[in-house]
């Protein structure tokens, strides 16, 4: 079962908060949020905030102009106080590889594939590698003010990885077909010199072919402790604002040998570095989107926290997802079942993972009112009590 992993912060039970639905369309205060999510045995929130905005993702988080005048209201320290009051925990999440405003305007920044192509848009996602310094210093920036004014228990980095879009990576589809970034200039000089190899820089497809015949080993070492690298660099400088703030990431729901490993080689992500400067693995284990099974979520968060030897905390989906547009036709299912649903938290509750996340509170608000919603919500909260 693995070794049980103490924290101030309990992590039985959270929520993601990605907009701001719940002031803006459904108009509850932060009290009445509060009440509301410890009425449902919510221990925790990953949640953005005006210091930390959300671009749009899976999740619009965006705010239109029609409801600027209600959200200019909405104090975040003010909601961060009232989950606080309730013994709520609070994970501020701040998106770090991803920032289609800002790759918008540094488009010298986009990475380039083992195909030569440079990275276009995919449905709402567009990725930045954990290399780009001025993005980082961007990120910094915020991350420090938004420490100081929330002060939370938790920094949650999301999309800290090289770009892909890893929601599309489905059982039978191959690893050869798919995108690896990053074989632009900047990044092989970056390379090139750590390792002391000579490449042809300006040449991707043929530095991609001779990195894959001949550095395969080393490239992928590279990208991994880049990624933790980055982290590191974040994690000093939200310390040094609040000294005993945890850190938590987005973490792929891949096992070690899923597509011929591609967590590392493709998305540079090998938990087992990365627990040096990470306190809490978030698993993405949206079964649905993956197309799997309910009781997936539990075995692979179980894998990582074995894996790691550090916390892990399995998300689930309350609904479904990616079921328009470049993802028709994808065979996923249009309903999550109170059902299925049950069979997941009861495979997570089992397991020794820390705890659970909900993707996301917008989605728990929606269905609450029908009769699967409701079920969902009371088995959600009878997790674990």
């Amino acid at each position: 079962m693995g070794r049980k992993i103490e924290r101030s912060i309990d992590l039985r039970s959270g929520v993601k908060i990605y907009d701001n639905d719940w002031y803006i369309r459904h108009g509850m205060e932060p009290e009445q949020l509060a009440e509301m999510l410890a009425s449902w045995n919510i221990s925790y929130v990953i949640a953005q905030s005006r210091y930390l905005p959300m671009q749009d993702s899976a999740v619009p988080s965006r705010v239109t102009p029609a409801d600027l005048d209600r959200y200019s209201t909405l104090d975040d320290v003010a909601v961060r106080k009232a989950l606080a009051d309730r013994g709520i925990g609070y994970f501020s999440c701040l998106n770090i590889c991803f920032d289609p405003d800002y790759i918008a305007t540094h488009p010298e920044q986009l990475p380039i594939d083992q195909f030569g192509k440079v990275e276009e848009k995919q449905d709402w996602y567009i990725g930045v590698p954990p290399e780009r310094e001025a993005n980082l210093d961007h990120k910094i920036d915020l991350l420090e003010k938004g420490v100081a004014a929330l002060t939370p228990d938790v920094v949650h980095l999301g999309f800290i990885r090289w770009p892909g879009f890893w929601e599309t990576w489905l059982p039978g589809d191959k690893r050869s077909d798919k995108s690896e970034y990053c074989y632009a200039p900047q990044t092989l000089d970056r390379f090139a010199k750590a390792y002391g190899l000579t490449l042809d820089t300006s040449d991707p497809v043929a530095a991609a072919s001779t990195i894959a015949r001949n550095h395969r080993e080393e490239w992928t070492a590279h990208k991994c402790a880049t990624t933790v690298g980055a982290i590191r660099r974040i994690r000093e400088a939200v310390r040094a604002v609040k000294g005993d703030v945890d850190i938590s990431i987005n973490t792929l729901p891949f096992f070690a040998d899923d597509f011929d490993n591609c967590v590392t080689e493709v998305f540079g992500q090998d938990v087992r570095a990365l627990a040096e400067v990470v306190d809490i693995f978030e698993v993405m284990a949206y079964h649905q989107i993956m197309r799997r099974e309910a009781e997936w979520p539990a075995n692979v968060a179980t894998d990582i926290r074995e894996r790691s030897g550090a916390a892990a905390i399995c998300t689930v989906q309350a609904k479904s997802h990616y079921l328009e547009g470049m993802h028709v036709g994808r065979g996923r299912s249009p309903l999550i079942e109170s059902a299925e649903f049950s069979r997941m938290l009861d495979a997570v509750e089992k397991s020794p993972v820390e705890g659970l996340c909900v993707f996301t509170l917008s989605d728990l608000m929606d269905i609450r009112g029908t009769s699967n919603g409701s079920a969902i919500v009371d088995r959600l909260s009878r997790f674990r009590r």
